[in-house]
């Protein structure tokens, strides 16, 4: 990861994925993923550049060690972005405490899970972030197979290219397209900025109808 980059995501872990998604809804680009795919327990805002895992529905019963691979191969400060096609994932684990374990120790930022996590005792022991439709103990050995690695997949209903920039916190996850991060970031600024200048309009008393025409933002 180039330094100027993570330079970005420092910035990027202090904005508000609702300031994220208005800035991509300014550009025409739908960034926010399903409101299904929740924080699994309480942790800091992540931001990290992309690592695809595309799986599909299946009756084999094969360890998934392509996901294992991109674990161990992950640059730090990655996040892991698990997607579902041809089926549900609901009610199917697609992360547990050793793929957290494993993640954390290689400097992995969080995974998103377009599907379940189990193991949720020992994944918020070690701290490792975790975004999932649901809370499962079932495996995913015989029911899923992974098919792709850094290939494009579509997450929460957003799709998702290795290295997009992705950013979660407790209002949910947003993508950025690489190409488009530095706009992004302009705009989402400029979102903060007016934002907070509205905050202290309301604590000085002003009534919230003019501070909205003044600002016209909400």
């Amino acid at each position: 990861m180039s330094s100027s980059l993570a330079d970005l995501l420092k910035e990027l872990q202090k904005i508000p994925t609702a300031s994220i998604s208005d800035a991509l809804d300014r550009l025409g680009v739908k960034g926010f993923m399903s409101s299904k795919i929740k924080p699994a327990f309480e942790f800091q805002r992540v931001a990290g550049p992309a690592i695809t895992i595309k799986q599909i529905p299946t009756h084999e019963r094969e360890i998934p060690l392509r996901a294992l691979e991109a674990i161990d191969s992950a640059e730090p400060g990655s996040v892991i972005i698990v997607a579902v096609e041809g089926g549900s994932a609901d009610d199917i684990a697609l992360w547990g405490g050793l793929m957290g374990l494993a993640s954390k120790v290689r400097g992995v930022c969080a995974a998103v899970l377009d599907g379940g996590v189990r193991d949720l005792v020992e994944i918020r022991e070690i701290g490792f972030p975790v975004f999932a439709r649901s809370i499962v103990p079932s495996t995913s050995v015989g029911r899923m197979k992974v098919v792709g690695v850094n290939v494009p997949v579509s997450c929460g209903n957003v799709l998702v290219k290795p290295d997009d920039i992705v950013v979660g916190d407790w209002d949910g996850v947003v993508v950025i397209p690489l190409d488009r991060l530095s706009e992004v970031m302009e705009i989402a600024r400029q979102i903060d900025e007016t934002e907070r200048k509205e905050a202290e309009e309301l604590r000085r008393g002003t009534p919230f109808t003019e501070v909205i025409k003044k600002f016209a933002r909400v």
